[in-house]
């Protein structure tokens, strides 16, 4: 390792302790890592900084924090490292540069008088060592304002104590400078926004990301590797894109990889700018090294040989394939792991760089591709539990997990909504009037655009037996799921659309087979933000009732 590899390594071995401290804050306390600033001044020119951490209390104030790993020296008020070289500044001026150069950012949102009744201050963490000695010259006020060692046991004791001495009387942040103060700490908080527009006012609350949300992506900062599970519309692949793009800014090499096709498309969109982060679905991943090594990528033609290729052969090929293409990555990032099986995982790792950085987001309850298979995590961890429903309204998101049996989440952003509706027919042929009519109804009466509209079934519409889909002649139809297309239906397969979202949802399609994978259902009815239909053959058994419109 050369010696700036073993700085880097340090540094943030003394960064990891004092996120993990941070991360034990209940709320109201609140922490963003790495908090990059830019500014421009007229005849200066640019200029750019990093805050290792930002703590914020509403009713405290502001605290800008500089981390030092190791051990330090002070003589002559001149700053030295272990070594014996001495610090360009010292690390309170650091922390004292980022407060200023945040505090002005606050002032361009706000006013400067605002600001400036407004509690900011600054001190620097030695995470490694206690503290014993004189206070560093005048960089301190008081002992308060020097974090060290003990600080990690009781953080928010030590914050109080700073907090008492900077500002005894602090003003309470209002909301609207609470706002302020996020969308300049934690500008990714807009990646939690679904890609449509809303629906209505119920749609528009789903909108906002959540604590929850913000917290998870802070422990993601700080663990280089970690499993996220969470139910559906818990926001794992938003977090997921937000990793992607955080790392990507940091200069690193990012893989995101899922195993559906049109959740890919979507994934690669999401990160279209993102020239660092390279997504594709494990197969395509596959192929893609395959052919650069200059390999053969031959699918059989045989159905259940397609198969084995698929599951057993492909990630052998990959394994060889990674030998030769010599590619690595800095960050892997697996979205929708359960539909992963065991043996990907080697080959997976294969193509990470020495010490990578890997996390895995998933949720038991969707596994449809490889259904009856057991499950392993790439590698041992306890995962992070997302228990808020950010996708469905209430009345959606329970009869997603009822009909899924799968547990019911915690908490759900939106707690009122439109009941689902469920129509039962005798067969098909009725069941494709009743889509029919349906349609009608949403785009003529209730004048909605027919790109917030999805159709779903377990088999595609144009199987021979999908005769539920007979009456669709007349209505412009779509099987791009990823992407909505203005005034056309998507249509396709819940599997198809698994990962994917839309603001309504109509489950078509259901029958007796269909009823025996709790699964499918799940992940079919969770794909609904505000509006559900379910149209099943009369003897499913979903025991719900006959629901009409």
């Amino acid at each position: 390792m050369t010696p700036e590899q073993q700085a880097l390594a340090t540094g943030q071995r003394a960064e990891n302790k004092v996120f993990s401290a941070l991360a034990k804050l209940s709320l109201p306390w609140l922490s963003f890592h790495t908090v990059e600033w830019r500014l421009v001044h007229k005849n200066v020119g640019e200029r750019i900084g990093e805050a290792d951490v930002v703590v914020f209390h509403p009713a405290r104030g502001l605290l800008i924090v500089e981390i030092k790993a190791g051990a330090v020296t002070v003589r002559d008020g001149v700053w030295y490292y272990a070594s014996g070289l001495p610090m360009k500044q010292s690390p309170f001026n650091q922390a004292r540069r980022n407060r200023f150069a945040i505090t002005e950012k606050l002032e361009k949102r706000l006013s400067k008088n605002e600001v400036s009744n407004l509690a900011i201050t600054h001190a620097v963490w030695f995470p490694e060592i206690q503290w014993l000695g004189a206070l560093p010259g005048t960089d301190a006020p008081d002992k308060a304002f020097v974090l060290d060692s003990t600080t990690l046991l009781d953080p928010e004791a030590a914050l109080i104590k700073l907090w008492a001495s900077a500002a005894p009387k602090a003003v309470v942040w209002s909301a609207a400078q609470q706002r302020v103060l996020k969308e300049i700490l934690a500008p990714d908080c807009h990646l939690f926004i679904p890609l449509t527009h809303t629906l209505n006012d119920t749609n528009e609350q789903l909108h906002q990301a959540t604590q929850e949300q913000v917290h998870a992506l802070r422990l993601l900062r700080s663990q280089s590797r970690l499993l996220v599970e969470g139910g559906a519309g818990s926001g794992k692949t938003a977090l997921a894109v937000a990793l992607a793009k955080e790392h990507a800014s940091q200069g690193k090499a990012v893989l995101l990889t899922c195993f559906n096709k049109n959740l890919a498309q979507l994934l690669a969109l999401s990160l279209s700018n993102t020239p660092q982060a390279s997504v594709f679905y494990f197969h395509e991943l596959v192929e893609t090294w395959v052919k650069a090594a200059g390999m053969d990528f031959i699918v059989p033609t045989d159905r259940q040989q397609q198969t084995l290729f698929y599951n057993e052969e492909c990630p052998d090929l990959l394994l060889s394939a990674s030998e030769r293409v010599g590619r690595k990555f800095d960050t892997i990032i697996v979205d929708e792991a359960m539909d992963f099986l065991p043996v990907w995982w080697l080959a997976l790792e294969s193509l990470g760089s020495a010490q990578f950085s890997w996390y895995c987001f998933f949720d038991k309850g969707q596994t449809i591709f490889h259904h009856g298979s057991v499950w392993e995590p790439p590698f041992p961890a306890i995962p992070l539990q997302l228990e808020t429903n950010l996708r469905n309204t209430r009345p959606i998101g329970e009869l997603a997990a009822t009909l899924g049996e799968v547990p019911q989440p915690a908490e759900f952003r939106v707690v009122e909504g439109l009941p689902p509706t469920i129509q039962y027919s005798q067969d098909f042929g009725q069941m494709a009037m009743q889509l029919e009519s349906l349609l009608k109804s949403l785009l003529g009466k209730d004048k909605l655009p027919e790109e917030r509209i999805v159709v779903l079934a377990p088999y595609r519409h144009t199987n021979a037996t999908s005769v539920w889909a007979n009456r669709l002649s007349g209505f412009a139809l779509s099987t791009q799921l990823a992407t909505p297309e203005p005034g056309r239906l998507r249509i396709g397969t819940i599997q198809g659309f698994k990962g994917l979202e839309a603001d309504v949802v109509i489950v078509v399609g259901i029958d007796q087979h269909a009823n025996q994978h709790p699964e499918w259902l799940y992940v079919g009815c969770s794909r609904a933000r505000a509006l559900l239909y379910i149209l099943a053959l009369e003897g499913v058994g979903l025991g719900l009732g006959n629901i009409r419109p």
